[in-house]
């Protein structure tokens, strides 16, 4: 057996080495700047989806706080009207409080170094911020207090884990937070999970160190001033109030347990201590609840002003949270709520293959313990700390996936206690391979371990095997730094597009779940459509991601193809990977660019593709409602080339196989009073589909191009009008609202369109 019982009673218990124990207020400070070196840098580089509310909520917040007298708007899912004052800093139910603290404390940075000297005033900066179009200069300015909270985070992590238990799992575990890319990008933008997540682990694991480890009485309030934070940042954090209760269970069951006489006569524990141990541990969690509620109070204005109206959106908003969900894509199908496996494995797609290995660490450190026949209620009552991470781990991966929406940054508040265990799993690799090492190389050789208690202390003879695996736990520090490091510069400036390479990074991570991207590449999009020929005239659609394209396009942007007036409207059109993913733009614009256009751009990360940009084919729009037959057809728009051959694009609506003609017809070049020119005088060609459509004209709705060739009519020189039709059988059947397009016979004989406007009215 590679790991004897008493090894394994001082697997987390390994000293502290002499060096570091003399320079221990150093380690916080270095890990706060390596936390701060990969987080500030590139904060501008691209906007994630819901950013741009919550720097619009952020500037709304701060001119509630600074300018009473000025009105700011209603809000979603909360306020229906307009307000002014305090009321302002109601901007969501979520209730995203310590979000628009930090977005507001950002931009008013942002005003004091950059806009100010300009000569423009507080108020004008916040109220002139645009909610459509995002300045990129506030995207920046707004993240940075995100970025400098999550590496003082990292920072005080280690220093409670170091009092919890000791040095090395405290660096291990703020090793892996501070260089993990998913959890970087987490703590550099504008949302709440990273706060949420902050707030409830440091209030936690202060609770944990009071109760459990007797830390002073300050530690209560200041876990309890952090609960209020986390309940101010978002509704996952509503779970720490009921999980204050359990923990004070569990602090009664291991003080129930160190109070049991040698004799084990229970009646000792009948009378006053155990009593008197309830009443204090159910004092101190009200203690704990009045303090978080006076947190949340005091930081959030609205509460001063609309309490009740402020509680109740909350309410709905967790409701309404609650009971919807989104569509997911997750192991090859395509659903509203991809049920409980959807953390597990969305943990393992963002961890790191460290954080994997020290997993396998804890299992292996499981099956030895079983192995070994020791007592599972023992090792229960002599790890309070450990039982209670463990607890709080599982109980919250109930309470989220209880809830239809799903993502896996909602689960991030268990992040940092799955990393605490996986420095243990790493702890006892090492551990193992050290003894290992020892025994291959005689180091251990006759030299039998002495008897170690479960609480050793440093004073306690180690075994020869020991030094070794501190050596290795030294080595383990500096491969983490070097290993996750290129992992962070790799996926920089984004760290979104990481995923563990053990699983195929991203391009495994694709095949199995959603949702591959949060905004990460459509900045590059923005950027390349900026630079096509009068950029600013062209109109861009992007299916679901306008928000995050806007900033970085002088053009015109719009959501969906319903804002536009129908299909293959605009300019350009651009899929991003995770609107592909769920099959959630319209079905037959995409198969119709899919299967016969080729993307004019693609952004590419990760050797993956995030972004397609697509130019419209049609190059003339035509009246869609005066081209259409019912039930028939829809006609977009044509290309017409110089030779006369014209290519109409339509939908078909019923058309399927059934011949599709145009008829000419010359025209004065004006729209006649009668509506068009008698059919008598028009001649009639049928268009035929183009072959790659063959297989789509039974299809409904599928768009399909059709070549027309106008030189066949042989026209003179002079303006025409086009007309389309239908054919049954033998006849011709005009739509009679059909004017598809007038065009002008050159001499030579070349075709080209004529763009005509209304006669203006005769003046009297």
């Amino acid at each position: 057996m590679l790991f004897s019982k008493n090894a394994y009673a001082i697997l987390c218990r390994m000293p502290q080495p002499h060096r570091i124990q003399r320079i221990q207020w150093l380690v916080p400070v270095v890990l706060f700047a390596l936390s701060l070196a990969v987080r500030l840098p590139g904060l501008d580089g691209f906007i994630t989806a819901d950013e741009p509310k919550w720097i619009d909520r952020s500037r709304w917040f701060a001119v509630g706080l600074l300018f009473p007298e000025q009105e700011c708007p209603p809000v979603d899912y909360g306020r229906e009207e307009p307000t002014q004052g305090l009321s302002c800093t109601l901007q969501i139910g979520y209730p995203g409080v310590t979000t628009m603290w930090a977005g507001a404390i950002g931009l008013l940075l942002h005003y004091w170094q950059v806009v100010q000297p300009t000569g423009v005033d507080l108020e004008t900066f916040l109220t002139g911020l645009s909610n459509y179009m995002l300045d990129t200069t506030v995207i920046a300015p707004s993240r940075a207090p995100f970025a400098v909270v999550g590496a003082l985070f990292v920072a005080l992590l280690y220093v409670f884990l170091r009092r919890l238990f000791n040095f090395w799992v405290a660096i291990i575990a703020a090793l892996i937070i501070a260089l993990s890319p998913y959890q970087i990008a987490l703590s550099r933008v504008v949302h709440h999970d990273s706060f949420n997540t902050m707030f409830m682990i440091l209030s936690l694991l202060a609770l944990i160190g009071y109760w459990l480890r007797r830390w002073p009485w300050y530690w209560l309030l200041i876990s309890a001033v952090l609960g209020g934070l986390a309940l101010l940042s978002k509704q996952v954090s509503w779970f720490m109030p009921p999980f204050v209760a359990v923990v004070a269970g569990l602090t009664w069951i291991y003080r129930w347990g160190e109070a049991v006489p040698p004799d084990g006569q229970l009646r000792y524990l009948v009378g006053g201590q155990n009593g008197r141990t309830v009443a204090r541990l159910l004092g101190e969690g009200i203690l704990w609840l009045v303090v978080a509620a006076l947190t949340f109070v005091a930081l959030f204005p609205a509460m001063w002003v609309i309490p009740g109206e402020a509680l109740t959106t909350i309410f709905i908003n967790s409701t309404r949270l609650v009971e919807e969900g989104h569509s997911h894509f997750f192991f090859g199908e395509i659903s509203f709520d991809p049920g409980p496996l959807f953390y597990p494995v969305g943990w393992a797609l963002r961890a790191t293959p460290f954080e994997i290995i020290g997993l396998i660490g804890v299992v292996g450190a499981m099956l030895a313990f079983f192995v070994q026949r020791r007592s599972v209620g023992r090792w229960l009552m002599t790890h309070p700390v450990e039982m209670v991470l463990l607890t709080y781990a599982g109980l919250l991966f109930i309470f989220v996936s209880l809830s239809a929406k799903k993502m896996v940054r909602y689960f991030s508040p268990a992040f940092p206690v799955i990393d605490v265990f996986i420095a243990f799993g790493w702890l006892w690799l090492l551990g193992a391979l050290g003894f290992g090492l020892a025994r291959l190389f005689s180091l251990a050789k006759q030299q039998p371990e002495p008897e170690v208690a479960e609480h050793a202390d440093e004073s306690t003879p180690r075994p020869a095997y020991l030094p070794l695996r501190n050596g290795l736990a030294l080595a383990l520090l500096a491969i983490i730094v070097a290993v996750q490091s290129g992992s962070v510069v790799s996926n920089y400036p984004y760290y979104l597009t990481y995923y563990n390479p053990m699983f195929g990074g991203i391009q495994g991570a694709s095949k199995v779940m959603t949702i591959v991207g949060w905004g990460e590449g459509l900045n590059d999009a923005g950027v390349y459509l900026s630079q096509q020929p009068d950029a600013k005239s062209l109109h861009v659609l992007t299916e679901r991601a306008c928000t995050q394209i806007r900033p970085f396009f002088v053009g015109r942007v719009s959501c969906l193809n319903s804002s536009l007036g129908g299909l293959l409207m605009a300019d350009y059109i651009v899929y991003y990977y995770n609107v592909l993913q769920r099959d959630m733009p319209l079905p037959e614009q995409r198969a119709y660019l899919e299967q016969h256009q080729t993307p004019v751009h693609r952004v590419v990360l990760q050797d993956f593709d995030y972004v397609f940009i697509y130019r419209n084919p049609i190059e003339h729009q035509v009246d869609r409602k005066t081209n259409s037959a019912a039930k028939r057809l829809m006609t977009f728009g044509y290309n017409l080339e110089p030779d006369g051959q014209l290519t109409l694009f339509w939908q078909n609506l019923g058309l399927n196989d059934a011949p599709l003609l145009v008829g000419l017809a010359p025209t004065s070049g004006v729209y006649p009073s009668d509506g068009g020119v008698a059919n008598t005088q028009r001649s009639w060609i049928t268009c035929q589909p183009n072959p790659d459509f063959t297989a789509s004209l039974t299809t409904a709705k599928a768009i399909i191009e059709s070549e027309c060739d106008l030189e066949s009519f042989e026209p003179e020189p002079g303006l025409y009008d086009i007309q389309l039709a239908v054919g049954d059988g033998s006849q011709v059947m005009p739509i009679p609202s059909s004017r598809l397009a007038v065009v002008q016979v050159e001499p030579d004989g070349t075709f080209q369109p004529v763009d005509l406007v209304e006669p203006k009215p005769v003046q009297e």
